[in-house]
């Protein structure tokens, strides 16, 4: 899987740091990719949940690109983990070259890391999958 990054949104002030959990409730899991060499962080997933809905809020770091998105997923009879991060990731103009909505965990994972090394242009990152 590739990802396009050159148009990659700038921050949104609702989505500066300070306020990074404005869903300051159902939190689900993180999946952050980690740049090994230095230690930060270049993608962060999180999820939260809401009832029955899904929600994504998403952060980039990169060298000279940075961006956040957000996303949610409703309804039933497919994965909204994946389509509410999908989302988040259109939201904040990354372009993959396959589609993850809907399609579960494993694409999340693959998408994560192709934005991870879309930013750092690094090929060996860390995944780390946190749970709440």
């Amino acid at each position: 899987m590739k990802a396009n990054i050159s148009n990659l949104t700038k921050w949104i002030l609702a989505f500066t740091p300070e306020n990074r959990d404005r869903i300051n409730k159902g939190f689900s899991k993180e999946y952050a990719v980690i740049n090994p060499s230095n230690g930060d962080s270049v993608v962060l997933l999180r999820v939260y949940w809401t009832g029955t809905t899904c929600h994504c809020i998403a952060w980039f770091y990169g060298k000279d690109s940075y961006g956040n998105g957000y996303g949610k997923a409703t309804g039933g009879n497919y994965c909204k983990e994946s389509a509410a991060i999908a989302y988040a990731i259109d939201d904040a103009g990354i372009e993959l070259s396959d589609a993850i909505d809907g399609r579960g965990e494993s694409m999340v994972r693959q998408a994560a890391l192709a934005i991870g090394k879309t930013l750092t242009g690094k090929r060996k990152l860390i995944l780390h999958v946190s749970h709440g």
